[in-house]
């Protein structure tokens, strides 16, 4: 007789279910280009070059990052060079000799461009496991000397030799060494959150920690020092909250003692002192002169409207030119244009440069009609046309999530974890990037700013949620801090509240809400922000709150010691999901107890990452009941009836979005691309039901097959006799002579099922 082949089957569902191999994509990923593209110039120098041209040198963030060189006289470009492997690059520094080195991110490396050459050279990484190579300086001993994250070392760089050395930590309880300068002999050193100034002798390696003015607020968690310069005879450190601007502090190294201070202060340099003793320093959006000595604060003539208008990079030059008699101050703004202050004449200006722009690295997708939103890192965002790859970039901020709603884009933006609401039919205008004509409705609108809500500073946002009445924003804290947000917005009158410690010392990285959107659900992480230490909380949650009163109904954690829950994802079945590294799960929406785990590939070590999609995605599938997930480098198709999980193979994408037609964006570093998956498993499997008989045994037997074809295979069969109760199949079943009314039900791993309704007869076979 047939024997059913469903030994192997049973087996798979009666313990827990993990990846079962599928049929490999046949679609290869289609490039869409790079659609977010433009200049921003972080690290800068001026010198005058051996062969007496007056230059002005410039990293700007790409994939990669790009060195640009520009006559001070003319603004023409005169060389620009890529950092191969580098994204960008915090500061320049020139040597008398006409050498520039460049220290960068996001590969913790150290380039050279020697006098006269065209390309730079790579000189390595600057200490083992450092990421970021922040500021660097010439020493006393024409060493080039550099601090670092996330091991806030000092490091050395031997010119002559080729060598490093490695000092080791200025400090404990940061991760962050951002700042360094050198003066009479010795290195001072700054840190971010938490903020230390260290004095270290370069021979010896020796530190001595420099007690920072009260009035900067040390003991501040928030507190830095983001920048320490030289000019004259005296340190100025810059020290605060806010990276864009902080008060500026005299301090005498031959003395020990702290003197005048100016607040408002923009980085990232200082120029040597002009004619006159005074300090240039961009305040409040322009060019301030300031003697330190006397108290006196004089605005130029030079001004740069925005929200980001430090300059980058800054010293004095010759023009050559009658009308900049003397020395001119000059340097670089942070979309590549030139800037020159003449003190005698009194005369500024800002001048349009060709500074090529860059690629820029997709941190955020969001499916939209015909196409799909990209938001950069560092800079912007852009809606796609998938089928063709045109693209329509905006200049704005670090834009960190967009959600699309049919009829706003909200948008999420760092730093502060901004929340704005955009109109992508009406004319963009936003004034502190991008200025539209006069007159022009800003667009997109600002809705919240935790820079004002200083009860709890937030950094990121990591998730948007539009409900009826409400838009919801999940938060990421400020630099050493722990602790996230939900904003609240109004949609009619953009009012927003805050509710705090939904899960105390705990980000929360994902929102999802019941359909009638009275609770709304989160996963949360117990990373702090960026440079913060170890996590004071031993494991991340999942909860569950109403978002008018911030009650919480609920909060689990449902694997003991996971660090995170990202993706918390409703699906139309009404279904919670959730992802802790490698394991999904689904959780009761009522309780939040534990109802199903489906394991993707091997359980995946904990690790720190800066947005918690970079640690995994659950989105729908369209027309199908399944998700898709990404997880350890895999993208698998998880269907909601059984849990089945198909393995769609090597995922190298940072991010990816469901389209409405069902294909997937994905992103890679600033590369966008479209791939249409192969089918979700759809067709139910073929039953047959009939009567068998075994050798030497005279009685009949109910004889069931099922076969899933090319499918994701048979999960259960269940049976009905005579209108009795339902059972599962696993094995032929003995019948009573006689006819029999059989019932048939038999689904797939995909959740597919077909029904089959036989009237058999069970007739003896004696003599067997």
């Amino acid at each position: 007789m047939r024997r059913p082949l469903l030994a192997a089957v049973l087996v798979a569902v009666t313990v827990p279910l993990g990846a079962t191999p599928g049929a490999a994509a046949v679609a290869e990923p289609v490039p869409l280009g790079t659609p977010l593209s433009d200049v921003n110039l972080i690290g800068g120098a001026v010198a005058t070059t051996p062969d007496g041209v007056p230059t002005v040198y410039g990293v700007t963030n790409g994939e990669p990052a790009r060195l640009t060189a520009a006559d001070a006289r003319t603004g023409e470009i005169l060389l620009t060079t890529p950092l191969p492997g580098a994204s960008s690059s915090y500061s320049v520094i020139t040597l008398d000799g006409g050498d520039v080195y460049v220290s960068a991110n996001s590969n913790g490396h150290l380039y050279r461009l020697p006098w006269g050459a065209g390309d730079v050279e790579d000189l390595g990484q600057v200490a083992p496991g450092q990421t970021f190579a922040w500021d660097i300086t010439e020493g006393p001993d024409g060493r080039v000397y550099g601090v670092t994250y996330p091991g806030a070392r000092l490091y050395a760089y031997d010119p002559d030799t080729g060598d490093y050395q490695d000092y080791g930590a200025v400090a404990a309880d940061t991760q962050q060494g951002r700042t360094i300068a050198s003066y009479g002999g010795r290195l001072y050193v700054g840190t971010m959150t938490r903020a230390h100034l260290v004095e270290v002798d370069p021979v010896t390696g020796d530190q001595r920690e420099i007690a920072l003015p009260p009035a900067s607020d040390p003991d501040n968690d928030l507190t830095s020092v983001f920048d320490v310069n030289v000019a004259g005879d005296r340190l100025y450190v810059r020290i605060g909250t806010d990276i864009k601007y902080a008060p500026l502090y005299e301090y005498d190294p031959a003395t020990g003692a702290w003197g005048a201070s100016l607040d408002t202060v923009a980085g990232l340099e200082l120029p040597a002192p002009g004619p006159d003793g005074e300090l240039y320093v961009m305040r409040t959006n322009t060019l301030t002169a300031w003697d330190p000595a006397a108290g006196a604060v004089t605005p130029t003539s030079l001004r740069y409207e925005g929200r980001v208008y430090n300059y980058r990079g800054a010293g004095w030059v010759d023009l050559g030119d009658p009308d900049w008699p003397g020395l001119t101050l000059t340097g670089f703004f942070w979309r590549g244009e030139l800037w020159r202050y003449n003190p005698q004449t009194g005369r500024g200006e800002v001048v349009q440069t060709a500074v090529p722009g860059e690629p820029i690295e997709i941190v955020s997708l969001e499916a939209a009609t015909g196409g799909v939103w990209a938001g950069g890192f560092l800079g912007g965002f852009a809606h796609v046309d998938t089928a063709t790859g045109a693209s329509r970039f905006n200049r704005f901020s670090q834009t960190e999530y967009l959600y699309d709603d049919g009829d706003s884009v909200w948008v999420g933006a760092y730093p502060d974890a901004r929340g704005y609401r955009y109109d992508p039919d009406a004319a963009f205008n936003d004034p502190d990037y991008a200025p539209g004509p006069p007159g022009t409705p800003v667009n997109p609108v600002k809705l919240w700013d935790f820079k004002q809500h200083t009860a709890n500073p937030q950094d990121r946002v990591f998730a948007l949620l539009p409900l009826d009445d409400v838009v919801l924003a999940a938060t990421g804290p400020k630099g050493s801090t722990f602790g996230g947000s939900v904003a609240v917005s109004d949609r009619a009158t953009g009012e927003t509240r805050f509710l705090d410690d939904l899960s105390p010392d705990r980000a929360l990285t994902s929102l999802a809400a019941s359909a009638d959107g009275a609770t709304v659900y989160a996963g949360t992480w117990v990373y702090g922000g960026t440079g913060s230490p170890e996590p004071v909380q031993p494991e991340g949650t999942v909860l569950a709150f109403d978002p008018v009163s911030g009650d919480v109904a609920w909060q689990v954690s449902p694997v003991a010691g996971a660090p995170s829950y990202v993706a918390t994802t409703v699906d139309a079945a009404g279904r919670l999901w959730t992802l802790a590294g490698s394991a999904l799960l689904e959780l009761d929406p009522a309780t939040g107890a534990t109802l199903r785990t489906v394991q993707l590939g091997d359980p995946l070590p904990p690790g720190r990452k800066t947005w918690p999609h970079q640690a995994g995605i659950v989105e729908a599938v369209p027309g199908a009941d399944a998700v898709y997930v990404s997880a350890g480098a895999r993208l698998y198709r998880v269907y909601g009836a059984t849990g089945a999980a198909e393995d769609l193979g090597a995922f190298a994408y940072s991010s990816f979005t469901v389209l409405d037609d069902g294909d997937l964006a994905m992103a890679s570093g600033p590369e966008l691309f479209r791939w249409t998956p192969t089918a979700a498993d759809a067709t139910p499997p073929a039953v047959e039901a009939g009567v068998g008989h075994v050798d030497g045994d005279w009685r009949p037997y109910l004889d069931l097959t099922a076969d899933d074809g090319a499918g994701l295979g048979v999960h259960e069969v269940a049976y009905r006799l005579d209108g009795g109760p339902w059972s599962t199949y696993t094995e032929p079943v003995r019948l009573r002579p006689g006819r029999h009314l059989v019932e048939v039900r038999a689904a797939d791993r995909a959740g597919n099922v077909a029904s089959v309704t036989e009237r058999l007869v069970a007739r003896p076979a004696f003599g067997r």
